[in-house]
């Protein structure tokens, strides 16, 4: 079969011109953005609800990083950039948007939560708020620098200042929490300034950050990006402007490689103009720029166009931009056959989830760039595996009316040709999930994620969509963390039926001993959550190998002992009833 191999270049002139093949076409009405300009009244009492008793909590799914609550809405539509894992060591950053109040203070008491991890999420240090002083801030993306300084978390928000701008905050030793804040940028003196960052860290340890100001009446000339150079002191003297069309409110994802490339991903529109989703790139660390290039705009199928949407990721493997879109068919705008679409150069365009009415509902009401049955996808790499994560509508509501959402993911070993059956991450009914993100750095074989969850409620209370049902309840808000492993890329049922385990089994690991990784089988008789946990022999708990919902079939897992101590160690299956436990020896 003969592959196509087009340009960036000649894909801007087809999509451009396949755009107005049809004619005109329904487009849905554009949705606000929180209104970033208006002044917040920091003189409301804010009542500080206490923390959960964490001890009496126990997650469905994953582990809480311990950020927790009342603010449930955490991006404008964009990529959600919350977690970063160090290839180096393995440690987990996090960020997260909060507030400690569920009243009238909800708003004032909004701010940036940071956790990390040293041991693969089993445990976190929570750092509720990284401004110091304390202050109102919100909107947050986190990347690892690179360079002399590689592994230091680098945050970007919006603090509330005057005037109200991107800033960076930067935490040193690793995982300490004790970030400094950055020289701010310089202002354009303006009405309002870029705000809502996205944050990528150059490979010689500069930090690209791309905003845009909060005006939605203006589709040119809001969104720009500026540079911070690796002496964490000096920024480029002006902002550069994105050239032609984009959308304010945080939607232009900043990556970069080990090899002096940046890229940065924008949408121009929110439904309303032709123009979709625009890409630049650097080859010098940000210092130069090419000219824009529209990868996505109308895209042609038969009959029917597609539309591109707000939600869109990339993620650089070597030198090569590996792109994920949602999208929905024009005439029946946010109502039916939405699908994520992936690009890259040597694939083209390549439908990685088709819809789905037997796995997706689709959700007439507006919960605020919620639309679509399925979409937000973010985007990360595991060794060769490309993995991508989303959120999907169930045929769940609230007492409202609101649908609950499930996250599910995909994943291919061949480069985005071709991607296997979707998989399940949660099935858990009146609990919400919400804002899938990837690390874009993954250990082969697994893939490390985060997500917002709620229980008893959907909706967004902190900034409501314009549904039909009454607002939705105030309900606090936790960060999940997920390692999803191994990473499935097809059912173990085919068509015939054959290859559906009967019952479960937990397996002997090997090697054994082993040093410092050892894998576990494990088969699965029926859907369900799974979990595996190794315990010391005082029966302490050190680590969780798998906790996620599983189809199904037989699976490995590889568990990773280097930071234990030699001795014997006892890991536990868990699924519904069935339980079993084996022992195994690390010896160092």
């Amino acid at each position: 079969m003969m592959r196509k191999f087009l340009s960036l270049s000649l894909l801007s002139v087809l999509t451009v011109s396949l755009a107005f093949a049809g004619g005109e076409r329904k487009r849905p009405v554009p949705e606000a953005i929180p209104n970033e300009r208006q002044p917040v009244d920091m003189n409301v009492p804010i009542n500080r609800a206490p923390e959960p008793d964490w001890s009496r909590l126990t997650p469905t799914v994953g582990t809480f990083t311990t950020l927790t609550g009342f603010y449930d809405y955490q991006s404008n539509g964009g990529a959600v950039q919350h977690i970063r894992v160090n290839p180096a060591n393995g440690n987990i950053h996090v960020v997260y948007m909060l507030a400690t109040d569920s009243t009238a203070g909800l708003n004032a008491s909004r701010r940036v939560g940071y956790a990390f991890s040293s041991n693969g999420g089993v445990s976190w240090n929570n750092f509720n708020n990284i401004t110091v002083p304390l202050s109102r801030s919100g909107f947050p993306t986190i990347d690892l620098l690179k360079g002399a300084n590689a592994g230091l978390p680098v945050i970007a928000s919006h603090p509330d200042g005057t005037p109200t701008i991107a800033k960076l905050f930067v935490d040193s030793p690793e995982g300490a929490g004790a970030f400094s804040e950055l020289n701010s940028p310089p202002i354009l003196g303006q009405a309002l300034e870029p705000i809502w960052p996205f944050v990528g860290s150059a490979s010689d340890g500069s930090m690209i950050v791309a905003a845009s100001q909060n005006d939605q009446n203006l589709t040119t000339g809001v969104g720009h990006h500026n540079r911070m150079q690796n002496d964490f002191t000096t920024w480029d003297p002006t902002w550069t402007t994105f050239p032609g069309e984009v959308q304010s409110g945080g939607r232009y994802p900043v990556h970069a490689n080990n090899t002096g490339k940046v890229g940065i991903l924008w949408n121009t529109s929110n439904g309303t103009a032709v123009l979709g989703n625009r890409w630049r790139e650097s080859t010098n660390n940000g210092v130069t720029w090419s000219a824009p290039t529209n990868v996505l705009s109308q895209r042609i199928v038969g009959a029917d166009t597609f539309f591109s949407y707000v939600h869109a990721d990339f993620v650089y493997d070597g030198e090569n931009p590996l792109m994920i879109f949602s999208e929905f068919k024009v005439d029946q705008g946010f109502v039916g056959d939405a699908d994520i679409i992936f690009w890259s150069q040597a694939t083209g365009f390549v439908v990685a989830v088709p819809f789905d009415s037997t796995k997706y509902t689709v959700d007439p009401l507006n919960q605020r760039f919620h639309r679509d049955s399925h979409g937000w996808p973010s985007i990360g790499l595991s060794g060769n595996t490309i993995v991508v994560a989303y959120q999907a509508f169930q045929p769940d509501t609230d007492r409202h009316g609101w649908h609950y959402g499930d996250l599910w993911y995909v994943a291919s070993s061949n480069g985005g040709a071709s991607w296997g059956a979707p998989q399940r991450i949660t099935n858990t009914p009146t609990t919400d999930e919400k804002y899938p993100s990837v690390s874009k750095w993954n250990a082969p074989g697994e893939f490390n994620m985060v997500w917002s969850q709620k229980t008893g409620g959907s909706g967004l209370y902190a900034f409501p969509g314009s549904g039909q049902p009454p607002a939705p309840d105030t309900i606090r808000t936790y960060q999940m963390f997920l390692r999803v492993n191994p990473i499935q890329f097809t059912t173990s049922v085919d068509e015939g039926g054959a290859g559906l385990a009967n019952s479960f089994k937990l397996s002997q690991n090997y090697p054994n001993p082993f040093n410092p990784t050892t894998n576990i089988d494990y088969t699965v008789g029926q859907s369900g959550p799974v979990s595996i946990k190794v315990y010391n022999m005082l029966g302490q708990e050190v680590a969780t190998v798998v906790n996620q919902n599983v189809s199904p079939g037989t699976y490995q897992a590889t568990f990773d002992g280097s930071r234990l101590s030699s001795g014997v160690y006892i890991y536990k299956m868990t699924a519904g009833a069935y339980q079993q436990s084996k022992k195994m020896v690390l010896m160092k």
